[in-house]
């Protein structure tokens, strides 16, 4: 669905934690759309390290583990966004809105 959007171009689709964080770190991407079930450990761990590392990529966790534990870990690690997977649309709609201030710059 997201690869459908005008403007956006998909640079990696990590299978587990260790990839995930490679691609981060290699790839150094504008945004990073994150699970907190990840095989190999979690997106929590992956904000943790993002955060060690000082990157800079905007992060959107969307996940089914929605409790507010979750929410409140992952925006303290730098997460800027949070969403149910049942607010898939909400995703988009941040993506678009991203696309239109990056083309006023």
């Amino acid at each position: 669905m997201l690869a459908k959007l005008d403007g956006i171009e998909i640079v990696c689709r990590a299978r587990n934690v260790k990839e995930t964080a490679e691609a981060v770190r290699g790839l150094k991407p504008d945004v990073v759309i994150l699970d907190i079930g990840m095989p190999g450990g979690s997106g929590i761990d992956v904000l943790n390290g993002m955060k060690r590392d000082r990157e800079t990529s905007m992060v959107i966790v969307l996940t089914n583990h929605s409790d507010s534990r979750y929410r409140k870990k992952c925006l303290q690690l730098g997460a800027s966004f949070f969403f149910d997977k049942t607010e898939l649309e909400q995703v988009v709609q941040v993506l678009q809105g991203l696309l239109c201030d990056s083309s006023k710059d």
